[in-house]
């Protein structure tokens, strides 16, 4: 008898993980306590702690949301009454706050600098002492800037003020997470030892950050001024932010526009005074930093620093790229991978980075993230803190580092290998209940010398399931439409130029009760009996898109230029580079499922029809199948590859399309015709036959 996941076999999870999440923390309370604490024993209490809690809570208990914030904030509770302890960088916090309210910005003058001036206050002064490189004006964002004058102006010079700040950003984010995954999964977030040692106890603003990129995935398409105000925001946390910005482009305009208004506004207010933003002190810290990096150690041995550090921003850069166009939706943007990433080819990785991606890993079953958080706390472990003077003062311990890229790196490579056993599973055929009904469009543009014979060819092929052929006449000053009809076909004129263009004009006009639509040139190029091995794998049940690859098959000297050829291999190489599926051609000739093409909804009018209905069918995870086609010389001149506009034209419609998918809101587009059409296709009865809407 199986047992139901809610059932008592599984109730002791959440109370588990809460005694181990509140004993972890009031473990490094007491630690913190200490005159000179153990830092072996304090950093293993965080690991063990964020590992058992994570480990209890992968398998996600029945928890309720004021559950969730109660622990939690018991947890940040308790760390009030913590001390900061192998970290300094709040004194520069309190140093900030304390400029802004006395000369409006914080910016350009190094703590150095008032050294033994007298008019600096004794309650500052004891502040100042303890600044670490106050020889560098600071680096920290103006949104901190304003909030740590606001924490000044309440609190003074006490930590208590940054400590109620970052443990109350960490709860609303707590909250924001509630409010798009289930509390079990939240908890991951919020009961993490690491979360709360990060923001609370060791004064770390980087919560703030995730905090205002979790407010704009929530803001989110209903509200994109506001999703790009707060994510603008983010920027003004900490630049890393920018990151995360791509996904903007798949809102309407405006919320861009409000990102970077927000920004320029936030650094203007500073920047007027006189004295810089930080970005002289953030350059120093981007090629000069070292500590605790993970990829990025290959590269400094094999490259050196300066090399180092641009090919390591440049990979970062390209898989934060590639991260941001493999989403499918604006709320789909992996930034928990994408924050991964920097931080993989960081030069300088600190624990308390893993507060950036943590919130955005809830909703995604990887365990990574996770792993991080019980292998980075390892970063503490340094020469200074174990006092073992021949290291370097922040040099981690060798046995340290080691294990730490030994578990991210397994993490990574176990959900690496699950995702792909996954994706397998998935694509497993589904059994074809219908009867096939096949629609053919045919396209045709000037074309009375051919088209008659390719619509008989079709005809005489009888595929199975044919049901009629369509004829898309796209303007043509010849006899193409009365050709066509001699011949046996359907014709539809759409005067409108573009090889999309008419084929959407022929989907309206096709027959309602067709399941398959089959799609071919009309200048004898395709060979017609090869339609029914393109239609197979569909009507099996094995796939739900066909493309007739003449890369697989065979090619007719002097059917494709070179011009054809190498778009042939660039753009599916693109695709299989941004999306993981393998296309060999992106041949006219192929057969998609009806319902599969509604959900495309394709919207492409000429030249990137069938590059869009490949990008579409891959970001959908559509099962996608090749099958070997022959190509012939063409009757008649080409549209494209005949004059060299055509081939510039369509080849840069092609990447057009690619990059307009990788970045643009598809999403909208499919639900709009979904709406559209809705009730518009026939519905299978149990015995496979559809209504007939025509009768």
């Amino acid at each position: 008898m199986s047992v139901p996941p809610d059932s008592s076999a599984r109730r002791w999870r959440a109370p588990l993980a809460a005694l181990v999440f509140l004993a972890c923390i009031a473990s490094l309370v007491l630690l913190s306590q200490q005159i000179a604490p153990p830092v072996v024993l304090y950093v293993a209490a965080l690991v063990v702690g964020s590992a058992a809690v994570s480990a209890v809570l992968w398998r996600t208990p029945a928890i309720t949301m004021r559950t969730v914030l109660f622990v939690a904030a018991l947890g940040h509770i308790l760390a009030l009454f913590g001390q900061t302890i192998f970290e300094d960088d709040y004194y520069r916090f309190i140093w900030d706050g304390w400029r802004v309210l006395e000369s409006g910005t914080p910016y350009g003058i190094p703590p150095e600098h008032f050294f033994g001036d007298s008019t600096v206050p004794h309650s500052m002064r004891d502040v100042l002492e303890w600044i670490n490189y106050p020889h560098y004006p600071t680096i920290y964002g103006p949104v901190l800037q304003l909030l740590f004058a606001a924490v000044s102006l309440t609190a003074g010079n006490d930590e208590l003020g940054l400590r109620i700040l970052f443990g109350a950003s960490t709860l609303i984010l707590t909250g924001l997470t509630m409010s798009k995954h289930e509390p079990g999964r939240a908890a991951l977030f919020a009961w993490n030892p690491v979360v709360v040692a990060e923001s609370t106890l060791h004064l770390h603003p980087d919560v703030l950050l995730a905090l205002f990129l979790f407010a704009g995935l929530v803001a989110g398409r209903r509200h994109p001024v506001l999703a790009g105000i707060v994510i603008g925001a983010a920027a003004g946390v900490k630049l890393v932010a920018l990151a995360a910005w791509p996904m903007l482009l798949r809102l309407a305009p405006r919320g861009l526009i409000a990102a970077i208004a927000t920004l320029a506004a936030l650094y203007g207010f500073f920047a007027v005074q006189g004295f810089g933003v930080g970005l002289d002190s953030t350059e120093t810290f981007a090629t000069q930093w070292y500590f605790n990096p993970l990829a990025f150690e290959l590269l400094f041995e094999l490259f050196g620093p300066t090399w180092g550090r641009l090919l390591a921003l440049g990979i970062a850069g390209l898989i934060v790229l590639w991260l941001h166009a493999s989403a499918k939706s604006f709320e789909q943007a992996p930034l928990a991978a994408i924050f991964g990433a920097i931080l993989l080819f960081a030069p300088a990785v600190n624990a308390w980075y893993l507060l950036w991606l943590l919130p955005f890993a809830v909703g995604r079953r990887e365990l990574w993230p996770y792993v991080a958080s019980a292998a980075l706390p390892l970063s503490y472990l340094t020469g200074l803190n174990l006092e073992l003077y021949e290291f370097e003062e922040f040099q981690v311990h060798p046995l340290a580092l080691r294990a730490e890229w030994v578990l991210i790196g397994g993490a990574i490579l176990f959900d690496v290998v699950r995702a792909k056993i996954g994706n397998r599973k998935q694509s497993a055929s589904t059994e074809w209940d219908m009867e096939p009904r096949v629609s053919v469009i045919i396209p045709a543009l000037n074309e009375e010398k051919s088209v008659g014979e390719t619509v008989r060819g079709i005809l005489i092929a009888d595929p199975p399931g044919l049901m009629e052929v369509v004829v898309a006449d796209n303007g043509s000053t010849d006899r193409t439409l009365e050709k066509a009809l001699a011949a046996g076909a359907r014709a539809i004129s759409q005067p409108e130029r573009g090889y999309g263009a008419a084929c959407l004009a022929a989907l309206d006009a096709i027959d309602k009760r067709s399941n398959i639509v089959l799609f071919m040139d009309a200048d004898l190029s395709d060979v017609p009996e090869e339609a029914e091995a393109l239609l197979g794998p569909i009507i099996e049940g094995q796939a739900d898109l066909v493309i007739g690859s003449r890369t697989l098959g065979s090619v007719e000297p002097g059917a494709m230029s070179l011009p054809q050829r190498f778009g042939n291999w660039l753009a599916p190489a693109l695709v299989r580079c941004i999306w993981g599926v393998r296309y060999t051609d992106l041949g006219p000739f192929r057969a998609i499922r009806r319902d599969a093409l509604q959900r495309l909804a394709m919207i492409d009018r000429d030249f990137g029809w069938t590059i869009e209905m490949q990008v579409r069918a891959a970001k959908f995870g559509m099962r996608v199948a090749e099958r070997p086609v022959s190509y012939r010389k063409r009757v008649g001149v080409s549209k494209i590859s005949g004059t060299v506009r055509g081939v510039l034209a369509a080849g840069w419609k092609i990447l057009f399309v690619i990059a307009r998918e990788a970045f643009g809101d598809f999403d909208r587009d499919g639900r709009k015709a979904v709406e559209a059409s809705r009730g518009q296709l026939p519905r299978p009865s149990k015995t496979g036959m559809a209504a007939n809407d025509d009768a």
